[in-house]
């Protein structure tokens, strides 16, 4: 009876196992690549181009149908991967890769990789590099520039294990210039000592540093490893642009056997995973919070990405605004000095009408006195007229005339007085609305300090924000060893089960 219900207590064990296996895989947002036999070199590059947002979606666009070419290979790869875990078989025999037991490099295969795709896929990793020499009289002797992938750090002292390598110094020792003697120079037309001068000139948008840790040792004439502690940024500055770790592929072993993982940053959720063939998981969150600075003895290549802080357009916008607001406290200092100018000529303005109607006045009254005595002199003492006093009324009508256009004038001089009282009305509604403007401006202005301590606020905010994000983490990786145990514990009371079952 016994023998009869074991074979289905088997079977339910099993099923338990394969949906807990399950419900475990769904806990990780990644899923892993599955190893042939010793390819965890390429297992750890594809992941890093899958997890290149930009380099995985220039693949899906740039791809053609042509099942020949590495493009195409690599978007059905990603295509799967992004549901499930695959293998990468297509991928190796489009690499001419035949014996899956042998360890290769995984710089070299990245490179061979990026240059199988096509130009337009693997832009964002090419940069180039400029290389001058220049005699002792400085003369130019060479120029030349050319492409590439990756730049190789060099590693001094190999056989010291307990020195630490600085990646930062390594990378500005790279653009040093050196000084090498008894090169020709065509112009000296002699051999003279010359400085070469490295510079980079055109950063790639992806950074790719090869630390060389496999060296030629000639005192023991082979290849050893170089395993000291490296101390890692987290961003690397250059001459033209800033770059922010998201990717590290690490080794461990020998040069003839070891293996590969990698570490990337997700660009959904910015967290960290650690990639192990067909295992993602999460590192520890007290690793993740030093990844400022992080020491490692087996980071083997390092991928940087352009940086563009979030609360760049931000800051630009506030620059912005406050240089709107001076160019409108300039324009406001224009008007009030053209406004100065106005009062100036409208004061002058008056004062020239004043005196043009005292002249005015004046004339007018000699007029009237001149025609008064003219007009006495054509009468005698008898009330009588004389003989010219037709003569004399004609020039009383055309004095009468002149004073009629005298008159037109003078009505023209008020009119354009009132045109300019008018004016002067209108400047002052104009100084009144600059007035309410420069109120708005203040309040635009108290606005924008409020945005700035209000953000200020949301970065407190945030700060608390990714520190409880921190706690929650850690609250999940203790939960992630919860399980793992209790896998073990079932896995183990399940070996019982069989091992019991087999007596």
């Amino acid at each position: 009876m016994n023998s009869k219900e074991n074979p289905k207590k088997k079977g339910c064990d099993k099923g338990i196992l394969k949906k807990f296996k399950m419900r475990l895989d769904l806990i990780f947002d990644y899923n892993g690549l599955v190893n042939q036999g010793a390819t965890c070199y390429l297992n750890s590059v594809l992941q890093v181009l899958f997890m290149t947002k930009d380099f995985r979606e220039a693949v899906e666009s740039h791809c053609g149908q042509d099942q020949k070419t590495a493009d195409f290979h690599l978007k059905s790869l990603f295509k799967t991967l992004k549901t499930s875990e695959t293998h990468t078989k297509d991928i190796l025999s489009i690499l001419g890769i035949g014996n899956v037991y042998e360890q290769r490099d995984a710089a070299e295969y990245f490179e061979n990789i990026l240059s199988m795709v096509n130009p337009c896929v693997s832009k964002i990793f090419k940069g180039h590099l400029r290389h001058t020499m220049r005699c002792s009289e400085g003369h130019v002797t060479s120029d030349e520039t050319g492409p590439f992938w990756t730049l190789p750090l060099s590693m001094e002292n190999p056989s010291d294990s307990n020195k630490t390598y600085s990646v930062r110094e390594g990378f500005e020792e790279f653009f040093k210039s050196s000084t090498v003697g008894g090169m020709f120079c065509d112009q000296c037309n002699e051999k003279t000592d010359s400085t070469i001068a490295c510079k980079m000139e055109h950063p790639p948008e992806i950074l790719t540093l090869l630390l060389k840790r496999f060296e030629f040792d000639y005192r023991r004439m082979s290849y050893v490893k170089n395993d000291c502690c490296v101390d890692v940024p987290h961003t690397l500055r250059t001459k033209d642009c800033d770059y922010e770790l998201y990717a590290v592929v690490d080794h461990v072993g020998s040069l003839r056997g070891g293996h590969y993982t990698s570490r990337i940053k997700s660009y959904q959720n910015h967290n960290w995973y650690v990639f192990d063939d067909t295992y993602v998981t999460q590192p520890n969150p007290q690793s993740i919070s030093h990844m400022n600075n992080e020491r490692s003895q087996s980071v083997y290549l390092l991928m940087y990405k352009k940086s563009h802080a979030p609360d760049q357009p931000r800051e630009e916008e506030m620059k912005k605004k406050e240089e709107e607001l001076k160019c409108m406290e300039e324009e406001w200092k224009k008007i009030e000095e053209e406004l100065r100018i106005l009062n100036e000529e409208w004061k002058k303005m008056k004062e020239e009408l004043k005196r043009i109607i005292n002249v005015e006045s004046r004339r007018r009254a000699l007029k009237l006195e001149r025609i008064y005595v003219e007009f006495k002199t054509c009468v005698d003492n008898n009330g009588r007229a004389v003989d010219d006093i037709p003569q004399q009324l004609m020039t009383i009508r055309e004095t009468m005339k002149m004073i009629e256009e005298e008159e037109k004038r003078i009505n023209g001089v008020e009119e354009y007085r009132r045109e300019i009282e008018k004016n002067t009305k209108e400047i002052e509604m104009c100084r009144r609305g600059i007035e309410k403007h420069r109120g708005g401006l203040k309040e635009h202005r108290r606005g924008i300090e409020k945005y700035r301590k209000g953000f200020g606020e949301y970065r407190r905010e945030s700060e608390e924000y990714r520190k409880g994000i921190k706690n929650n983490r850690r609250r999940i990786e203790e939960c992630r060893r919860g399980i793992v145990k209790y896998r073990r514990g079932i896995e183990y009371m399940t070996e019982s089960v069989t091992s019991h079952r087999g007596r």
